[in-house]
């Protein structure tokens, strides 16, 4: 029996087969996130743009985007000042007093409330909900996430619900991610438990389950959640909440894996029903040596996720089960929605997340080889997609490269690291690193594709 266990980090993924007789393990970094529109203006265009909006603005006192945009440019300025300027950075906020004028501007509007519950304005609470009931259709990504967060922590169902009608209604929620999510669902047994630690993972199944009504059956548990969500979500899987234990995640951020790991096993281990983590979140159990060891042996990758069982069995079948009958993954051939421009993560998120399944289901590919030629050319013209989107050039030691050399292919590649010569000039130091990379013995082969037929 073959055993595959698979940890892809949120940031770095961490790539592991493993067998009775052998264990592979590969880390792999992904493309960062972007930071919002103004991250890479210099402190020169920053004052440009702060100087035009703060014109405009008072030309146009009653334009809410003018004052979030102005808002937008004043928080970065203070933000890219390094610590030495601060004090004086801080001043000249104080100075600029965005928020203050936009309170009087546009009172009682939902840019109002936004920016009121952001910096904790007296009662802040209240403005989360005066900003949820106003929300616009064509709200940003951050603001609908941001709500929805608020809602679950909230544990309030009846306007969760409807603020994820409204966002799915925008259209700006990728349709990639819903199907990834949807994926994610599908490969479960009914009534699973899915266990994870990032809103990234949790709002897409939420607006499956409340908006489109699909998978109701499982249980998504986000621990990082507001603690009435999370003790509600335990007792919907019947397994005792520790309330101290939770608590601690605020108080001790040293210990912050280790606690969410402890959180963990204890739904794994009293858990009448399956359990799943997702494979982006599991990198707490890879923390601190080898306490979680008796855990991650227990857990099976099925494709997208992986399941926790203390009886043995032969997950890659499950897999293939997974891969030729429940998920659905035409989509990651043809996508027929364009890259949304409204969200910097959003564009990013469904690149990153279709790059999961090469990374996850790329151990198929020997056995459907063999076994099964067209589910492997179905395979292969997926993978072949996925890494031609991806676009994964000069990201620390890994590169998908489209190579020519014979039969037009993609590889996916790990790069031994190369180390700087602190000594070196820039000339130098890039005639050794292409040296590096001319070497075979220096590139390692993780995924290749074979020619689309």
């Amino acid at each position: 029996m073959k055993r595959t266990i698979i940890a892809l980090l949120v940031f770095a993924l961490l790539m592991a087969g493993a067998s009775a007789q052998e264990k592979r393990v590969a880390k792999v970094t992904v493309v960062a996130m972007g930071a919002g529109p103004y991250q890479r203006l210099d402190s020169l265009e920053l004052d440009s743009t702060y100087n035009y909006w703060n014109n405009y603005v008072t030309e146009h006192p009653k334009d809410e985007k003018a004052w979030c945009t102005l808002k937008e440019v004043d928080d970065r300025m203070f933000t890219k000042i390094d610590r030495k300027n601060r004090e004086a950075a801080h001043q000249r906020s104080k100075e600029n007093n965005v928020f203050n004028r936009m309170a009087q501007a546009i009172p009682g509007t939902y840019t109002f409330y936004k920016y009121a519950y952001r910096y904790r304005w007296k009662q802040y609470k209240e403005y989360a909900d005066s900003a949820i009931a106003v929300i616009p259709l064509d709200a940003s990504v951050r603001d609908y996430d941001r709500w929805a967060n608020h809602l679950i922590n909230e544990n309030d169902t009846l306007r969760l619900t409807k603020l994820l009608t409204q966002y799915y209604k925008s259209g700006q929620y990728p349709a990639e991610c819903l199907q990834y999510h949807y994926n994610e669902l599908q490969g479960m047994e009914k009534g699973g438990v899915y266990m994870c630690r990032s809103d990234v993972n949790m709002i897409g199944k939420l607006m499956l389950q409340l908006v489109l009504g699909v998978h109701k059956d499982k249980i998504v548990c986000d621990v990082n959640q507001g603690k009435n969500f999370v003790k509600t979500e335990f007792e919907r899987i019947g397994v005792p909440f520790n309330e101290e234990l939770f608590d601690q995640l605020d108080s001790s951020s040293e210990e912050y894996y280790n606690i969410i790991a402890r959180i963990t096993r204890d739904v794994l281990e009293n858990s009448k029903r399956p359990v799943y983590l997702s494979a982006s979140d599991v990198q707490f159990m890879y923390k601190g040596g080898g306490e979680f060891d008796d855990l991650k042996a227990c857990l099976y990758n099925e494709g997208l996720t992986m399941r926790y069982s203390k009886r043995p069995y032969d997950n890659m079948a499950v897999k293939r089960r997974n891969v030729e009958q429940r998920y659905q993954m035409e989509y990651l051939v043809i996508p027929f929605q364009p890259e949304l421009e409204n969200g910097e993560d959003y564009k990013i998120l469904p690149r990153k997340l279709a790059f999961n399944y090469a990374l996850l289901l790329n151990d198929l590919m020997p056995y459907y080889k063999k076994h099964n030629r067209e589910q492997y050319a179905k395979l292969n013209r997926i993978f072949t997609t996925i890494l031609k989107r991806v676009r994964y050039q000069g990201y620390a030691n890994y590169s998908v490269e489209f190579i020519t050399d014979g039969a037009p292919h993609y590889e996916f590649v790990e790069w031994t690291p190369y180390i700087n010569d602190p000594n070196d000039d820039n000339a130098t130091r890039l005639r050794k690193f292409e040296e590096h990379r001319k070497k075979k013995e220096n590139r390692r082969v993780l995924i290749k594709t074979d020619p689309i037929e």
